[in-house]
Parts: structure tokens; C-alpha cells; sequence
């Protein structure tokens, strides 16, 4: 096996971190980014374009999708459906590799009862979150789901 130095990426760790210059005892032609991509997961010290790339691109296509769906006149059980289908994986894959803000977290909550109600709340979250037998729809939340960080 060899490396494939057109495709390989490198990110300094330790005080070398903010340099994008190679050291000259690189002979290689070895690209230097401030974000490395890992199995679709971005990596950098930057806190904002580290957000931007792992979970604001991951909202704004979860976004679009539950558009396309929201023309569909579905019933509340088929958009707790939707939901558990298209969008819980998605946002679970990223978040079980990265720890996830309180704010992501709110927004990803905000979007998927959004698809509920197409708009405002009806009904109290709670009721929708709880089970059939508590008279609700076992709808998922992320906040029982994700461990956040502050």
C-alpha cells in the first residue's frame, strides 16, 4: 500500500496548529487545510466553520427534504414517520461521532415539530413526545436522544 499524496490532506495539531505552510522536511506534495473531512465528519480548530461544515449544511438538507414532504398532505402518524425515517439518522450519525450544542440541538428540535404542525404548536410537546398508552404519538425529540454540550 502507498499513500496517495493528489489526495491526502493535512491538518497541524499542537503549536503548529495555525501555520498552513509545510515544514521543509515535506518533499511531497501534501495539501494543508484548516479543516480535515473524516468519514463525512469535518474536523478543525475553528469553532464556527466547524459548525457551519458539520451541522448548518446537515440542517439546511434536512430543511429541503421536509419541504418536498410538506406538500404531501400526510397524517400526523406518517409525518412521525418522516420523521424517524429521513431525519433522526441523518442527525444522529453526526452527533454520535461529534458532541452537539445546546443551539443545534434547539434548532434541529425546532425543525422537526415544525414538520408536525407546519408551523406553529397545537398541541404541548409533551403530549406528542409521550406514548400511545399516555395518549400521545411517541414522536422523537433530540433532546432525549443526544447528549449536548454546553
Amino acid at each position: 500500500m502507498r499513500i496517495n499524496y493528489d489526495k491526502t490532506e493535512a491538518m497541524f495539531l499542537g503549536n503548529q496548529k495555525t501555520t498552513c505552510k509545510l515544514p521543509l522536511n515535506f518533499t511531497r506534495n501534501i495539501t494543508v487545510k484548516k479543516a480535515v473531512k473524516i468519514l463525512g465528519v469535518h474536523f478543525t480548530y475553528d469553532e464556527g466553520l466547524w459548525k457551519k461544515l458539520n451541522f448548518d449544511e446537515i440542517l439546511n438538507s434536512i430543511k429541503k427534504k421536509l419541504h418536498l414532504w410538506n406538500l404531501r398532505n400526510l397524517t400526523i402518524l406518517g409525518r412521525t414517520q418522516l420523521v424517524k425515517t429521513f431525519v433522526i439518522p441523518i442527525f444522529m450519525y453526526r452527533a454520535g461521532l461529534v458532541s452537539v450544542h445546546k443551539d443545534i440541538n434547539k434548532g434541529a428540535n425546532k425543525l422537526i415539530f415544525q414538520v408536525f404542525w407546519k408551523g406553529k404548536d397545537k398541541v404541548k410537546r409533551s403530549t406528542l413526545i409521550s406514548d400511545q398508552e399516555s395518549g400521545g404519538l411517541t414522536a422523537p425529540h433530540l433532546e432525549s436522544i443526544i447528549i449536548t454540550q454546553d
